[in-house]
């Protein structure tokens, strides 16, 4: 028997770079700020999918998990293999540069193979 999504199980992945903060040396508001860039924009190029619109059916129920990865090199890889499986996401892209990643929102057991590795920020 399977029952009908919910707002609460979804969740939209948010990769940051944490050398940012401890090798570039961004203030942590600045990084912050990053994350939800990448976010605003994954939310509105997917605004009219169905996943987000389950998501954003309950505005106080919206689950977001930040994965860090500790270089460029390491979020470029991220990104291929999002772009390899064809996953939903969006790289933000701040002075010339890839800083964050945020995926529409997905049923976890839907992405988690490729998030696989990725620990917290």
């Amino acid at each position: 028997m399977t029952t009908a999504a919910t707002a609460t199980s979804y969740v939209m992945y948010v990769i940051l770079r944490r050398d940012l903060h401890t090798k570039l040396g961004w203030p942590l508001g600045a990084v912050c700020t990053q994350a939800a860039h990448a976010a605003s924009a994954a939310m509105w190029i997917f605004r009219n999918d169905p996943n987000t619109e389950v998501y954003t059916s309950d505005l106080d129920a919206m689950h977001k998990v930040t994965l860090g990865v500790d270089s460029e090199e390491e979020i470029k890889k991220v990104a291929d293999k999002l772009e390899t499986r064809k996953i939903d996401h969006k790289v933000w892209i701040e002075d010339g540069f890839p800083v964050a990643i945020a995926l529409k929102p997905y049923q976890k057991e839907e992405v988690k193979n490729a998030l696989k590795g990725l620990k917290l920020y």
